[in-house]
């Protein structure tokens, strides 16, 4: 990076070195007229094009080495492993480091990025353009969304969304085999039918089972769209405490069977809604409170 970023200095300098060798002032007076050491007109003027004409750019302040830089065989041997094996920076320092070459992690990180070789960093999925968060104080006005990930032996997953409502806390879950946005819009669909109320605005994280696709197909539905905040779970607050909660008592801990887990979720959400008190609408269940409407 150059040591100013003023854009008007490279033609300063041509003028510099003008008044110098076509008017012919002295390499003083030209400092003086400029506010720089007459050393620094003498640099300008051996930078300076033959025809005078070009512009002299600004150069950057980087030095050239450093005394404590990698060597170039180390850094060529980092990029290799990260093109063959394609692992993160600690796993190449331990692959290093069992081969003899000494060097530290955040050498080797910081090599990754100077050489491109890192992730982009995850962006925001919604355009900037999210709703103003509502009040929630009627049924269906503001509504979460979210999914719990399970894995099976075999590593691959399988999804449970969890919808709830946040003025009545009615909830609602279901299983789904794959994480699509087809498969979210039916989720909320089948959600808005059993809640018996109709939708206003849906919030939901940056998951890939939540993009612009599901924005639309929502719209089309009459129902606004409305992400997180990029890592603020606390955003969606109630749905990751229901979903907890489904955890902790609808499958006591344990890792859910994939088998007949509908039946199981079905039966637990018609406890969950009509007879369990909930401690956040003051010791009521979800079905008074829709009631009380």
């Amino acid at each position: 990076m150059a040591y100013t970023s003023n854009p008007y200095l490279p033609k300063v300098r041509r003028l510099a070195v003008n008044d110098v060798e076509v008017r012919g002032l002295s390499c003083t007076l030209v400092a003086r007229k400029y506010g720089v050491h007459r050393s620094t007109i003498g640099r300008w003027v051996k930078r300076a094009s033959p025809d005078r004409k070009e512009f002299i750019q600004t150069l950057l302040s980087r030095p050239k080495s450093h005394p404590r830089q990698l060597d170039l065989q180390i850094v060529a041997r980092i990029i290799k492993l990260r093109k063959e094996l394609g692992r993160c920076a600690p796993v190449l320092h331990e692959y290093l480091k069992k081969e003899g070459i000494k060097v530290s992690l955040s050498s080797v990180a910081r090599t990754l990025r100077r050489y491109g070789l890192t992730r982009k960093p995850r962006r925001p999925i919604f355009d900037g353009k999210n709703p103003r968060r509502p009040l929630a104080t009627r049924p269906g006005e503001l509504v979460q969304a979210d999914t719990m990930h399970i894995l099976r032996k075999d590593y691959s997953r399988y999804y449970i969304y969890a919808v709830i409502d946040l003025y009545s806390r009615f909830g609602y879950a279901e299983y789904k085999q794959r994480l699509r946005q087809n498969d979210s819009l039916q989720v909320i669909s089948h959600a808005k039918d059993y809640c018996g109320f109709n939708f206003t605005m849906v919030q939901t994280d940056n998951g890939p089972e939540f993009k612009t696709i599901f924005k639309y197909q929502l719209k089309n539905k009459s129902i606004s769209l409305r992400h997180s905040r990029v890592r603020r779970p606390n955003d969606n607050a109630h749905v990751e405490r229901f979903i907890r909660t489904l955890q902790e008592e609808c499958f006591k801990g344990k890792m859910p069977r994939e088998y007949g887990i509908n039946n199981r979720l079905k039966e637990y959400l018609s406890y969950y809604n009509y007879s369990r008190l909930h401690l956040g609408i003051n010791l009521k269940t979800p079905a008074q409170m829709l009631q009380r409407s």
